[in-house]
């Protein structure tokens, strides 16, 4: 009998979403908290750094949901040391909820990410956030190297809820 892992229907859902808009990604490096998937378009060759996180942050504002994407030393280096190789690297982050049919997947591109992240410089640990607020279209991101608020304004990066923006 085979085991079917909590990450199965994170990863699971990110491919049905890029299957059932006419993509056929394969899996490059399987892992349990983040696989990379490489996939072909007419707009050229990519790999998907895909993450998950099954539930939002507990908040008494039910109006903003928040969820953090930790990445690792080791993922760090990933990223500084990624070599394109002819193919574009982007992030899907997947928002996971307990309803599993209410979750979202955020679709950023390398500079997008690396712009949240800020990998250059040292520090203890990397995050990008994802933000969801009501009654606002799509989604928003920041992390340890790109503040949500600066000078009083919105500073996040607008993510669409768009499974291909990236592609």
């Amino acid at each position: 009998m085979s085991i079917v892992r909590k990450a199965d229907f994170y990863f699971g859902s990110m491919l049905s979403g890029l299957i059932n808009n006419g993509l056929a990604p394969a899996i490059i490096e399987p892992g349990e908290s983040r696989r990379i998937y490489s996939v072909s378009t007419d707009k050229g060759d990519y790999q998907i750094y895909s993450k998950y996180v099954s539930a939002p942050l507990k908040r008494q504002n039910k109006d903003t949901q928040l969820w953090q994407f930790a990445f690792s030393h080791d993922e760090i280096e990933f990223l500084k040391n990624f070599r394109k190789n002819g193919r574009k690297l982007c992030f899907a982050l997947i928002c996971g909820q307990e309803k599993l049919q209410d979750s979202e997947i955020a679709i950023l591109s390398f500079e997008e990410a690396k712009d949240c992240l800020d990998l250059h410089y040292k520090r203890e640990s990397y995050r990008i956030t994802i933000k969801s607020e009501k009654g606002i279209h799509g989604l928003k991101a920041y992390g340890t190297g790109r503040s949500d608020i600066l000078d009083g304004k919105d500073n996040t990066i607008r993510i669409r809820r768009d499974i291909l923006a990236c592609f």
